[in-house]
This record gives C-alpha cells, structure tokens and sequence, in this order.
C-alpha cells in the first residue's frame, strides 16, 4: 500500500535531479521552460499537500519565526532581481525575473512539506537527502560519459563538466558534499564490512571525479573539513566567526602559498596550472579585492545594497575586465557568495543570512554532539559556510542555496514531538543507543508512565 509520505518522498527524491535537468534546459534552450521544469517536483509536493489538507480539514501552523526571517531575506533577492531589471541589466526579462524569484521561493516551501511529512522519522531525511544527491550525481555522470553533454554556460575543455548544474565548479563542490556525508557514516559501520567497502568505494571514486574537475578551491575546503573532522576540531569554538574572514585570509597568503609551491615536493600540485593562477586563485583574488575595497572605501548601497549584479552598475571591477578582456562584462560574479550579498543586498540583509546560517550551524552541530543522525550534515553545513565565502554555490538560486534552503527547513518548523537518535558520532556526548526487545521496551514504557504519575502526585 502507498502511504501519503511515499508519494511526497518519491516527489523529493527526484527533486534535485529534476532541477538539474531543468538548469540544462534554462542555459541551452529556454530560460522560462528551464525554470519550470526545474520546480515541477516542488509544484507538485505543495499541491499534494494543498489537497490533503482540504482533504482532512485541519490546519495547524507549524513554523517559526525562522520561516518568517528566510521569507524576509528571499524577499530581498527577489526585489534585488527586480532592481536589476528596472536598471535595464543586459541578458534579462521580467519573465526571466519572475522564474529565477520562483526558484528561491517554491522549493524552500515543498521542503517544509517534506520535512511535515517525515517528522516523526528525521533519520529517513538524511536517507532521502543523501540518495536524492547521489541520483543528481549519477544523471551527471550519465550525461557527461554516456551522452557526451558538457555544461551549457560554463565548462573547461579537458576537466570533467557536469552538464545538469549550473557551473563547472558547482560540480565539485557536490561531490564533496558527499564525500562528507560518506565520511561520518564510514566511522560508523566498521563493524558492517560489507557495507563499509561499498561507501568507501564510493567515497574514493568521488575523490577521482573531483580530481577530473580539477577546483582546486573546494579541493581545498573539502580537505580543511576533513581535517577538522578527523582531529575532533569541527565543533572547535569560534569556527563560525573564524569562517567568516576565509577571503582576507587567503588574500594576505597569495605570497606564502607561491613561495610554497615552488618548491620541489609542491610541482605537482601545479602542474595542470600556471603558479600565477594558483596564487591568485584563477584569477579570483583581483574579484575580492575590488569588492572588500568598495566594502572599505566606496560603500555606495551599503546598507541595502545595489541590486542584483550591483558591481556591473557601479563599475567595481573595471580593471578585472581590462585585464581579461572580457567581451560581456555582465557575466562576471564576484566568486563569493557573501560578496555578492553584501554588494547586491548590503549589510543589512547580509546580516540576515547570517543569522540564518548560525541557526543552521546551531542546529547541526546540537544534532551532531547529540549523536542524532542529522548530524550527519553538521560537516556539509561546514563546507558551505567556507565555499560561499570564495565561491557563487550558495548565492541566489544556485544548488547550493536549494540546499541551504533544506537545511533552514528543518529550523523552521516546530520541533516533533518525538525523534529518533541514532549512533554517536566519535568523541560525541552521551551514551551509545542500543535496540532493545519489545518486551523490553513496554516494561521501560511502563515503568516511564508510573514515573510521570507520581510526578502528578
């Protein structure tokens, strides 16, 4: 029999494969048809649940002030788009606009269906989460080695190019997404082994992949979270903050990591890439430095910023575009998701994503310390927090702020009134969960139930 749950989780199984198919579609064929498809599986969700709910005539209002403020910062990337449009911003339509505004808004919604749906089983979400990324994985692989596409708006001739996400480097940062959730299960079924090797195998043909790819940033990152997390330092205090000054860190570094590379036992880590690339981080480095001046100096929209692409009208990186000649100067980004709000949204609503993201942080990391089996994602919520610092991953509709989106579901709805803990994770508080019999488990029920009347006594 299919339950009400299988459908919606079916639904949001394909969620992300579907979006990827359809950001194929927007960047090859048709923008409007692309953006369609890319939301069906959401559309679908809230209507199933839309239908439900007049099927059983009770509506109960589950979300937080939590949902209220990703609504308000939603709100300022739709305005920031329409703001674009106003300015006459080259490439661009209302319906265009009006797609990439539904794109934010829509799956943020159905996966608050989906986490109403599973609320008594939140370790059935980690599940769908990690196979519905692993599908958009393989229709990558499929599309690149089977049926030989490339990505439509951004590819590098001899890298692997994953055709159904938006950017070339996107890919890699999916593949260290799932590294890392690989990585907090593979500590944990040692005593599996059969099981153990199939994740490991997985895990170690997603470090070739991303070797394919060749970013060497998320490379980069996804090393420093591994790091973290093999030493016990991924709950260290003061991370979050720390994460947060990641671009004038590398910035002050470009010298250090030249004299570095260099020598002889570092050759090898350049040897698909000019040294000046590396050092200035492909080129990224002349990007921050144009906009942490204008953060410094020029501060025009500071405090509500400039509208979507702000630094293409405020002329910000001039020099970037004489020095690579770049034809169509609307095209270029920031490379930094946090950049991109500052200078588009300003700080106010910059400190809107911010105080999201540590609602974020917070929650996982409980889970993770806790020993629940959401902690899974504590590490990913590490690795995003680092890349959109230096990457466009999480900025506006791109897949890692779909995922953001995910992750914020969760804290925005009141809690269930039951939950099922999972293993600890290493060094973790609290003791171990073990299975009990039924037998077992009535006699402790019992025994709770007697404990909770003399409390009324």
């Amino acid at each position: 029999m299919v339950n009400k749950s299988d459908i919606i989780n079916f639904l949001f199984l394909i969620s992300f494969s579907i979006y990827g198919i359809g950001t194929y579609v927007s960047g090859s064929t048709s923008p409007s048809i692309g953006y369609f498809i890319s939301i069906s599986p959401h559309i679908l969700i809230i209507l199933f649940y839309c239908i439900d709910l007049l099927y059983k005539r009770q509506f109960r209002i589950r979300v937080n002030w939590i949902y209220a403020v990703m609504l308000l910062y939603i709100a300022s990337c739709i305005v920031s788009l329409f703001i674009a449009l106003n300015k006459g911003f080259p490439d661009t339509n209302l319906r265009i606009t009006i797609g990439r505004s539904l794109l934010m808004l829509i799956p943020f919604h159905a996966f608050i269906v989906v986490i109403l749906y599973n609320d008594l089983q939140k370790g059935k979400m980690v599940k769908l989460i990690t196979l519905s990324l692993s599908l958009l994985l393989v229709i990558n692989l499929v599309g690149y080695f089977g049926l030989g596409l490339t990505n439509p708006v951004h590819s590098i001739e001899g890298r692997l190019s994953m055709p159904f996400i938006e950017s070339f480097y996107s890919g890699a940062n999916l593949l260290a997404i799932i590294n890392l959730i690989l990585l907090y299960y593979l500590f944990r079924l040692q005593s599996n082994p059969w099981r153990f090797a199939s994740l490991l195998s997985f895990f170690i043909v997603n470090l070739l992949l991303l070797y394919l790819i060749n970013s060497r940033l998320s490379t980069l990152i996804l090393l420093l979270v591994i790091g973290l997390f093999l030493f016990r330092l991924i709950t260290a205090r003061g991370l979050f903050i720390s994460s947060m000054f990641t671009i004038p860190v590398l910035l002050s570094c470009g010298f250090l990591l030249y004299q570095m590379l260099q020598l002889p036992g570092f050759l090898f880590l350049v040897q698909r890439a000019d040294i000046q690339d590396v050092v200035t981080f492909n080129g990224r480095a002349f990007l921050w430095k144009d906009a942490v001046e204008w953060l410094l100096y020029d501060q025009r929209g500071l405090l509500f910023g400039n509208g979507y692409k702000g630094h293409y009208f405020l002329d910000l990186i001039h020099d970037v575009v004489l020095l690579w000649n770049a034809v169509d100067a609307q095209h270029l980004h920031l490379h930094s998701t946090s950049l991109e709000i500052l200078v588009n949204q300003g700080v106010v609503f910059f400190s809107v994503f911010i105080i999201l993201f540590y609602k974020v942080y917070r929650y996982h990391k409980r889970k993770y310390l806790e020993g629940y089996e959401e902690g899974a994602f504590f590490a990913v919520v590490i690795f995003l927090l680092f890349i959109m610092q230096v990457d466009g991953f999480v900025y506006m509709d791109a897949m890692g702020f779909i995922l953001f989106s995910l992750l914020i579901s969760r804290t925005s709805v009141s809690a269930a009134t039951t939950a099922n803990p999972a293993i600890k994770p290493p060094g973790a508080s609290g003791e171990h969960l073990e299975l009990m019999p039924v037998n077992v488990m009535a006699r402790h029920g019992q025994s709770h139930g007697d404990n909770l009347k003399k409390q009324k006594l």
